[in-house]
This record gives C-alpha cells, sequence and structure tokens, in this order.
C-alpha cells in the first residue's frame, strides 16, 4: 500500500516512530523513514499508538511482516546467491484489509492435522484462531493434504504440484515460509530427501528476509499482535530444528541455516497464543548457557527442544570436524546437564491421559541422537558398522580411530539406542509421532544389530527385544509415512552387511539365532 510522501519539513506528528519514541525525542512521522532515522541510517518502524484504545489488540488483526533490517553485507546465508531483500524494498507495517475471499477449507482434514501432526510441529496458532485469521488458501490446501496422511492410514495421497506452483508463486510473508517448513516435513515423511531439502533451504531464505530472526522485529509486532509474534518465534525455530534433523538423518544432508544463533526469543506455551501481556519473560537463546547459575527455569517445552536442538548441531559439527578429546567431553557434559535440568513434569513425556506430548518427546529424541553422534566415531562398534552411512535414513556418523576410552563411548552409544526405544514403547498409538522418529528408529535399531555383531558383553536377548520394538513400530508409523515403510528393508539390507563385517572380523553374529526373522529375509 503507498502512501504519501513527506519531507523533513513536516511539523512533528503524534505518530512517533520507534527509535524516537525510545529516545523521547521528536519525530516527523514520515512513514517511509522519518528524517533523523535516514541521517542516522536506522531501520524507522512505526507501530500505531495505543493511547486510549481499552483493553489488547485483536488476536485476529493481520500484520503484513513483509519487512526486514538489510541483512546485506552478513554471511550467515549459505548459498551468497540467494535473494536478499534490499534497504530501498523496506515498507512500514500496515493493517491490510479483511480479506474479501475468504479461503476454502475442508474443517474435518484441518481437525486431523491438529489432532495428529500440529502436536510435534505446532508452528501455527490454535485450531480456532488460526481458522479465523483467514490463512491463505495455498497454506490452507496443505495443512488438508497432510491431514490426509492421517486420514486414510495405508493410503499414501497422490501428490499434486498446484500445492508447491501455489507456494512458489505466493508473496513473501510468514505463511510462505511456513508452507514451505510444512512442505519439508511432508516430503521428509514420502521419502522425497531431495525436495524436503530444498524446501528447508527456501524456508530459511524466506525467514531471513522477513527478518524472523530479528528479536526487534519479534518484539514490534508483539505490541500489535501476541499470537501472530509467537507464530513467527514457532516458525523461525522450528526451521532451524528441521534443518538440523534433516541434516542429522539423511544421507548428503547439510546443515542450510548457517548463521550465528538468533537472538529472538525462544517459543512460548500455547498460553501465549490466547492472553499474552507486555511483561511476559522472554528468553533467547543466548541466555541458555547461564541457566545452570540460575534458579528460573521459566522456559517452556519447546524452549528445551531448542536448546537439545543446539546441542545435536554442536555434536554434528564436532563428529565432522573430527573434534578432541576435550570437546567430545564437554558436549557430554551438556547433554548430561541437560537431562539434569529438565524438569519432572517434562520428562514424564507419557501424561496422564494416556497422550505422549509430542514435544517433550522430541527433546528426549534429539538429545539421543546427540549422544550417539557424539561417541560412536570413538567407541568399540566402529570396526563392526558396514556400509550403512549410504542408505538413506539411517545415516550413521563418519567413522573415525577408537580413543583409550572407547568402552566409555561404547556403553554410551548403546544406552542411547535402548532410551531411543524405550520411547517406543511409551504407547501404541504412532499416530502423532513425527516422520523424524522413523529415522531415528533406524539409527537405534542399526546400533541394536551392531551390538549383536560385536563382543562387548551385551546380553544380546535384551538387544533383540529392543530390536522387535523399533520393527513394530516402523510398520505401525509405515501406513501414514512411506520414510518408516521402506526402513524395515533398509534394516534387513544392514543385518546382512553387519552379518558380513562379523564374518571377516573372525567373531560369529552373537545374536544371529535371535535375530527377527523378517530382518533375515
Amino acid at each position: 500500500m503507498d502512501s504519501p510522501s513527506q519531507t523533513s519539513t513536516n511539523p512533528a506528528t503524534s505518530v512517533a516512530c520507534l527509535n524516537c519514541r525510545e529516545k523521547h525525542l521528536k519525530c516527523d512521522g514520515n512513514l517511509e523513514g522519518c528524517d533523523r532515522c535516514r541521517t542516522l541510517s536506522l531501520f524507522c518502524h512505526f507501530v500505531p499508538s495505543r493511547r486510549g484504545r481499552r483493553g489488547q489488540p485483536s488476536e485476529f488483526s493481520c500484520l503484513d511482516t513483509c519487512y526486514a533490517p538489510s541483512i546485506e553485507g552478513t554471511s550467515f546465508l549459505a548459498d551468497a546467491s540467494l535473494p536478499l531483500m534490499a534497504s530501498s524494498d523496506l515498507t512500514p507495517a500496515y493493517m491490510p484489509e479483511p480479506p474479501q475471499n475468504l479461503p476454502q477449507m475442508r474443517i474435518h482434514l484441518i481437525k486431523i492435522f491438529y489432532e495428529y501432526f500440529h502436536p510435534a510441529h505446532p508452528i501455527l496458532p490454535p485450531f480456532d484462531l488460526w481458522v479465523m485469521s483467514s490463512p491463505p488458501q495455498y497454506l490452507v490446501n496443505i495443512v488438508e493434504f497432510i491431514g490426509l496422511h492421517h486420514l486414510s492410514p495405508g493410503q499414501t495421497p497422490e501428490w499434486s504440484d498446484d500445492l508447491w506452483a501455489a507456494t512458489e508463486n505466493a508473496g513473501l510473508d510468514l505463511e510462505k515460509a511456513q508452507s514451505y517448513l510444512l512442505l519439508s516435513i511432508l516430503f521428509h515423511g514420502r521419502k522425497a530427501p531431495e525436495c524436503a531439502k530444498k524446501c528447508i533451504g527456501l524456508a530459511i531464505e524466506c525467514s531471513f528476509r522477513l527478518g524472523l530472526h530479528c528479536r526487534e522485529l519479534s518484539e514490534t509486532v508483539e505490541i500489535q499482535n501476541t499470537a501472530r509474534a509467537e507464530s513467527m518465534r514457532r516458525t523461525l525455530w522450528e526451521i532451524f530444528t528441521v534443518d538440523t534433523l534433516l541434516a542429522a538423518v539423511q544421507v548428503g544432508g547439510t546443515l542450510q541455516f548457517n548463521m550465528e544463533t538468533p537472538d529472538v526469543s525462544l517459543p512460548s506455551e500455547d498460553e501465549k497464543f490466547l492472553g499474552g501481556h507486555p511483561g511476559v519473560f522472554f528468553v533467547s537463546a543466548k541466555d541458555l548457557g547461564h541457566r545452570a547459575f540460575s534458579d528460573d527455569d521459566r522456559i517452556s517445552a519447546l524452549a528445551y527442544r531448542v536448546e537439545a536442538t543446539l546441542i545435536l548441531r554442536r555434536c554434528l559439527i564436532a563428529c565432522e570436524t573430527h573434534a578432541s578429546e576435550d570437546t567430545l567431553e564437554v558436549l557430554d557434559s551438556m547433554i548430561s546437564a541437560w537431562f539434569h535440568r529438565w524438569p519432572s513434569d517434562h520428562s514424564t513425556i507419557l501424561q496422564m491421559d494416556g497422550k505422549v506430548n509430542q514435544v517433550d518427546f522430541q527433546s528426549a529424541m534429539i538429545m539421543q541422537c546427540a549422544s550417539i553422534y557424539l561417541h560412536f566415531p570413538k567407541s568399540f562398534l566402529v570396526s563392526f558398522l558396514p556400509s550403512t552411512g549410504e542408505v538413506f535414513c539411517s545415516r550413521p556418523p563418519p567413522i573415525a580411530s577408537p580413543s583409550p576410552n572407547a568402552q566409555t563411548h561404547t556403553a554410551k552409544i548403546v544406552n542411547a539406542a535402548v532410551e531411543l526405544s524405550k520411547l517406543a514403547s511409551l504407547s501404541t498409538s504412532v499416530t502423532g509421532h513425527s516422520p523424524f522418529f522413523a529415522c531415528t528408529l533406524v539409527l537405534s535399531s542399526i546400533i541394536q544389530v551392531t551390538v549383536l555383531a560385536a563382543p562387548i558383553g551385551q546380553p544380546f536377548g535384551k538387544h533383540y527385544s529392543y530390536l522387535a520394538l523399533n520393527i513394530g513400530v516402523l510398520k505401525s508409523m509405515g501406513s501414514i509415512w512411506e520414510i518408516a515403510a521402506s526402513s524395515v528393508g533398509t534394516l534387513r539390507a544392514t543385518t546382512r552387511e553387519v552379518e558380513a563385517a562379523s564374518a571377516e572380523a573372525g567373531h560369529e553374529l552373537i545374536g544371529s539365532m535371535f535375530i527377527p526373522p523378517i530382518l533375515k529375509k
């Protein structure tokens, strides 16, 4: 929307930009950038005055977030060729007119999405808020398509290129970033790794251009629309989490979110969507390191998951760069400290109503994966690992030379693999699990099979039981996500390779007679 141009000679107005308001200075009110901000090369932004307004602003008022401080010249983009939003593209935020054409919604599919998929990846506002906010049709269609996967288990819905085209042709806004993010998870679940990788890259690009990583933008939007600000924060950190998980489980996966830790506040609990207030306590990722010396544990379950992701990310980097023993010890202490800080109401995971808290579930899953990636290259199991690194969705850490403490490293990765299986045993219902859990079960199963091949004194009966559990859960999840359905074949090939590796090393596969028959076909 265009606004009449104003010159710096305009008299000061009652509307002041945030910079002038903070300094208690007069502002000329030029919505295209006041004279003072232009002189000082500051990002000039206006928000409507709340003077005289009663109550909170409407939760359903839409805020155009297609603006950001210029990010040219920064070094955090993985691909320097990505188009950046230049300073000439910056526009003030306006409250657009209510949409004339409301999106068509199949409410039953949206409810299925919120029942089974949303709890594991809760980036959108709660159901009622989101439906009443009139989201764009292309995002509605993606939400409905994901719901279809849960509506008819065992029948994978046919992909339509229209979903991709509509997102690609949409204007840059928060919903476009959310669409690419949801598509990246969807493509991963449908076993389309290159598409998943491309989508998360586009989601990252959109988030940077929108400025979702900027704390100032988050706090500005918070003044006008609490629900949208929370959705923005969740979207940014979910992109960060999914990027890390894709790098961990996909062969050829890379960390595309290549920037310093964002300073934007961590996600809050769902109550923040419904009635946040200006005095709410915000914590950034940079504040997490100081919590060990504080009695304040007021961070959300989603914030704990972000912290777990940050640790997994560091473990992936340490593994790829063959970090020293000292570095491994530091990271190992961070993993242990995280579990000690994790509140008991989160670590229970299985709730009194029998449902699994999917966010807490994933936090534990991510931390166990971090332990596996950190310790595997230094363990006894290195010499028994076959060429499973080339099998999609079961990428083990790179091989390194065993350390003098190989026994300790081995014990820790075996324990982490068992803990992943224990997560699978919490509930017989698998419909709410993220497709990423299937990949971590494959990683756990590779460890279990390798333990059976290695003479390290482990009771093979226990690992057989956990291996059988993993396979059962993968088969159940396979009715929804193709990535899980194909994993049994992956494990079958892995078992044959482990048997061959064990024979070459002069060992008989210790648990061969107990390997589930489905893996020996």
